[in-house]
């Protein structure tokens, strides 16, 4: 039985974030993370089990951070359309194509799954459950529960995806055409236009 430390894993992670930042979530593995952390590869396996757990205990942190900061954006805006717009457009235009690399290797993580990678989706359902609670306290006529909520922040993270993989595949030559505006224009539609 080895000895763990906290030095080792937290050297891990770091050596791991630089990789995946710079070469995405396929390109990196386990080899380049052990040397950048200065171990050898085995010993990566007595802190994590997978490259995937080593990814989520990077990106899990980081995600949440991001959302928090934007619920609290949200929050201190003037009005409902206001506070819904920075809803979407954090989500879409920060997170989903955010600079850190962090969600591109997400949606190459999420393709490279296997079954024995045993991925639940808790950060998901987070996700999904905190857009709930922002839109609930953001936007008058919506109950705790409403299915309407949660059609919404499922479409919502839905569209998450599609971005990022978007931004993934066309890095090099993504344009804004207006798509985006007019996405985001819908999206917001059908929550606030839902209530009467």
């Amino acid at each position: 039985m080895r000895v763990k430390s906290e030095a080792v894993r937290e050297a891990i992670l770091a050596s791991a974030a630089t990789e995946i930042s710079a070469n995405g979530y396929l390109d990196t593995t386990i080899g380049r993370i052990a040397k950048g952390a200065g171990i050898a590869p085995s010993n990566v396996y007595v802190y994590f089990v997978s490259k995937l757990e080593i990814y989520f205990a990077i990106y899990d942190p980081w995600f949440k951070d991001q959302f928090l900061a934007l619920e609290r954006r949200v929050k201190r805006q003037p009005t409902r359309d206001k506070k819904i717009r920075y809803l979407v457009q954090g989500i879409l235009r920060d997170i989903a194509i955010d600079q850190t690399g962090y969600t591109a290797a997400l949606m190459e993580a999420l393709a490279a799954i296997k079954p024995k990678d045993k991925y639940r989706p808790d950060l998901l359902t987070w996700a999904e459950d905190k857009i709930e609670q922002i839109v609930l306290k953001s936007v008058g006529g919506y109950e705790a529960g409403d299915p309407r909520l949660k059609a919404f922040a499922h479409l919502l993270m839905l569209t998450f995806d599609g971005t990022a993989l978007r931004v993934k595949a066309l890095r090099a030559n993504a344009q804004e055409d207006g798509t985006m505006d007019a996405v985001e224009d819908m999206l917001m539609a059908i929550i606030t236009g839902a209530v009467r």
